[in-house]
Order: structure tokens, then sequence, then C-alpha cells
């Protein structure tokens, strides 16, 4: 299964219906790194109003899910990075929660180093990721 499989849909969703209309991020920031993703920008850029970062879908369209699945689609594309069934991309506004559980403390490290670069994100939380135990 691709990582993009495992995009928190409806978790994520709901976590935007709970969410006051007026709390909505309008901040063009890029995220943690201070990296943007200039492409995919200008594609947003296109649409009126461009959706900020958060919501940026994978061709620069309004996407309630477009964070998650722009750091799925970073963790397909990157090296070192294997699939890893156990383990979910939820997104509430611009923090990306990771949940499931990893083979090692080092592959978290790498995966919430990636997703930190991907334009919009502001944190990636991590809590609800367990440390497989090693056979």
């Amino acid at each position: 299964m691709s990582w993009l499989k495992r995009v928190c849909e409806q978790e994520t969703i709901s976590l935007l219906k709970t969410r006051d209309s007026g709390q909505s991020e309008t901040c063009m920031s890029p995220g943690l790194t201070g990296e943007y993703d200039l492409s995919r920008r200008e594609k947003a850029g296109e649409h009126q109003p461009p959706p900020p970062p958060e919501y940026m879908g994978l061709e620069g369209e309004y996407d309630q899910l477009g964070l998650a699945k722009r750091v799925a689609e970073a963790f397909e594309q990157a090296p070192h990075i294997d699939e890893i069934e156990t383990l979910q991309i939820c997104q509430d506004s611009s923090t990306i929660i990771l949940k499931g559980s990893v083979p090692s403390q080092d592959i978290l490290n790498h995966l919430e180093y990636v997703a930190a670069k991907v334009d919009g994100t502001k944190q990636v939380d991590t809590t609800q990721v367990k440390i497989a135990a090693s056979a």
C-alpha cells in the first residue's frame, strides 16, 4: 500500500469540522524549515483565492488533506524510507500527526525530518507512534 493510501481522511475531516471557521490559519509562511515549494505555490496562485499552504493539494488546488497528501508524496520520494504499513499520516491544520508504529527511533526521526520539510508543515506530532520491539 502506498503512503498516499494511509492518509487519515475521516479523522482529518472530523478535526476540521470541530474547529471554528475563524480559526483557520491565513499566514502564508512556509512552515518549519522555511522552504517554499515554489512550483506548487505557483499552481495554487492560479486559484482565487489561493489556498493556504496547509490546504494546497498535489496540484495546487484547495484540498482539506493537502498537507497530509504532500507529506505522503515526500515519504514516497525520500531515499531510505521504506513503506511502513503500520504508520498513518493525519493532518490537523498545519500539524502533521503520525500514528502507528515504526521499527526504530532512527526511522521515526527521519520521517519527522522529511515531514517537517514539506511546505506548510508547522509541527510534526509523533506522540502517537510506538517504536516496535526488535525481534
